[in-house]
């Protein structure tokens, strides 16, 4: 993030462009600026400025300081009009070409210099994951995004020998309802494919950030913020592992990653996801139908509406 700090700027003024730009246009001119890459980017430098502050804070030690650039005044020497923009004095090339770091990039360094005594404390697990994710948003910010996704393999038998399987990686474009194996030609609908990389992933444990990030790229809507939220109700439970090896019957610990957050299984995300989105389905289907019931019995005169 300290490298890369500046480089929202391209994706927020709407300068950024990847790939051709084929396709129907809009008729409506849009605005000069992306409201959802600003809003990213403010959401990744504010969790690295308030990790900055809570070290700061907590360590007594000062905020880093921000060099003012200088600003003149320049010189008139005859360097300066033999070759216009480069004089040869250093304090001139300080004042044209020099720049005050940036805000978000001087917090990174500061944070990144202070991981040695947060990793140590106990706020080391909720640091890692949100400083982590700050950067992973960052990262998605700035970077091209996939055109296409990973569709499985395609696994058809051969026409000259039924024995034998296409072994083909699938790439399906965002929005279609099929896609065609490069290698054999066999063309695939991409609703079972969906189907079937679910069923492969659903033993897959991650945390929390991981495990919203996959889920909204297959279609749920979902953060990791709603996913500790359903921990904390007791609807989600942590994986957990076996402490006696090989297999043995005995008691299991809770399954953790390297900076010791829990991890979950992905199919029990995924079916928590599908209840909440069906319960959500029913209240609004009963929302509407006693809502319907009230303007019928308003209609016939049972119900009197109170005037505003």
């Amino acid at each position: 993030m300290a490298r890369d700090a500046t480089e929202p700027v391209v994706n927020i003024a709407r300068q950024a462009r990847y790939g051709d730009r084929d396709g129907p246009r809009s008729t409506e001119p849009p605005i000069p600026v992306d409201l959802d890459a600003s809003a990213a980017a403010w959401a990744a430098a504010h969790v690295v400025v308030t990790w900055m502050d809570h070290i700061a804070r907590t360590r007594g030690v000062p905020l880093p300081t921000r060099q003012p650039r200088p600003v003149g005044p320049l010189c008139a020497g005859a360097g300066w009009a033999a070759a216009p923009g480069r004089c040869g004095h250093p304090s001139c090339d300080a004042i044209r070409h020099d720049r005050p770091e940036h805000p978000v990039a001087a917090a990174a360094r500061f944070v990144a210099a202070h991981l040695g005594w947060l990793r140590r404390t106990p706020d080391a697990t909720a640091a890692g994951e949100e400083l982590l994710g700050a950067a992973a948003a960052m990262a998605r910010l700035i970077e091209n995004p996939a055109d296409r996704w990973f569709a499985g393999v395609c696994a058809e038998p051969l026409a000259d020998d039924p024995a034998q399987h296409c072994t083909t990686d699938l790439y399906a474009w965002p929005g279609v309802t099929w896609v065609r194996c490069p290698g054999c030609q066999t063309t695939h609908q991409t609703g079972p494919r969906i189907r079937w990389l679910l069923d492969e992933a659903r033993d897959v444990r991650g945390t929390a950030t991981q495990l919203a990030h996959a889920a909204v790229r297959l279609g749920r809507h979902c953060t990791a913020g709603q996913l500790r939220a359903l921990v904390q109700r007791g609807r989600l439970r942590v994986a957990t592992v076996p402490v006696v090896p090989f297999g043995a019957e005995g008691p299991a610990a809770a399954d953790v990653d390297e900076w010791r957050r829990p991890r979950y299984r992905f199919g029990d995300v995924l079916d928590l996801l599908d209840q909440i989105a069906e319960q959500k389905r029913v209240d609004e289907a009963d929302r509407a139908r006693r809502a319907a019931e009230r303007a019928k019995r308003i209609e016939v005169g049972e119900v009197e509406v109170t005037p505003a």
